[in-house]
């Protein structure tokens, strides 16, 4: 990522949250904090009032009142943009993924109507096609930074990636970061009893509860990071899944992703290998097909499903 994305990424995450530190920003950007300092007096000799708060909570914020207004498009401005990238997708572009993450940021921080987004949006396979946000970014951030002030947690109303579900979530926040265009909140979720990041654009509803949580001192955003990388990098995460024969047919029949590949083995069982962006709800639809499936790769994933199965069977005994 070059010098200004490491700027502009810094300056969306000060202008958004009260405090962060030099450590997050550095896991976040994959840099030294060296640079991060380097980047703090570059924004300072561009007149962006940045300060520094001391001290064993301290860290770095912006001035209240420095706001830094994103330019809004209009619907078909956007169209235009996601007709060209299919274009030069098409004839064999060769930055795709550049263009793609391009288009992802100017979305991100350009268009701010979410019946807008609603209506250009179009999901393929495990991408949700449509969302309905009831509360605004801004308030939305607002309330994550008060919850992680004051260690509440949250109740947030989730869509679900690979369909339109809205699922409830008791989350306890742990920090808030936008990398690659997106805001994403890392969390100790409640009912999966681990940490894992929400993506925001698919959060409908931020409610703060009265339950007390105290971040443990273990946790590490930079490991985090590093186990989730295909969640916040520009690679996507390949997933392999070995079903049975008995489900060859709808296996091999069904356009499950846009880059999915199908092998069979010498044995008739099908391979099913998917690039995805996260790992999220995948797990929910792998569990579905019972005994006939079985992932293969990643070991996060394998190691995900064995939780779930432990917890069923302390349930069933």
């Amino acid at each position: 990522m070059s010098k200004i994305a490491h700027l502009l990424e810094m300056l969306i995450t000060l202008q958004h949250k009260k405090l962060t530190t030099a450590s997050e920003l550095a896991d976040v950007l994959e840099v030294d904090k060296k640079t991060i300092y380097r980047y703090i007096n570059n924004l300072n000799k561009a007149d962006i009032p940045v300060y520094t708060k001391k001290g064993r909570y301290g860290g770095f914020y912006i001035d209240k009142e420095f706001y830094m207004k994103p330019p809004k498009l209009t619907a078909e401005e956007f169209q235009a943009l996601l007709a060209a990238e299919d274009i030069l997708n098409k004839n064999g572009f060769p930055h795709e993924r550049e263009l793609r993450n391009a288009i992802s940021k100017i979305k991100s921080v350009s268009i701010n109507d979410d019946k807008l987004l609603k209506n250009i949006e179009n999901g393929v396979g495990f991408r949700i096609n449509s969302i309905g946000n009831d509360v605004k970014l801004d308030d939305k951030i607002k309330n994550i930074n008060y919850s992680m002030e004051r260690g509440r947690s949250l109740k947030i109303s989730y869509y679900s990636f690979y369909k339109n579900i809205l699922n409830t979530e008791l989350i306890d926040p742990y920090t808030l970061i936008f990398k690659n265009g997106q805001w994403h909140i890392v969390s100790y979720c409640h009912k999966d009893d681990m940490v894992k990041s929400f993506t925001m654009s698919r959060i409908k509803n931020v409610e703060i509860t009265n339950d007390i949580y105290i971040k443990p001192r273990t946790f590490s955003l930079n490991e985090f990071l590093k186990n989730h990388w295909g969640v916040f990098n520009d690679g996507k995460i390949l997933v392999k899944i070995k079903f049975d024969n008995s489900l060859s047919n709808l296996i091999e029949n069904v356009q499950w992703t846009i880059n999915q590949q199908v092998e069979r083995t010498e044995q008739g069982e099908i391979i099913l290998k998917l690039y995805l962006d996260s790992l999220d709800e995948i797990k929910e639809w792998v569990m579905g097909f019972g005994v006939s499936a079985e992932v293969i790769e990643p070991a996060s994933l394998r190691d995900e499903i064995t939780r779930e199965i432990k917890r069923l069977s302390d349930i069933y005994k």
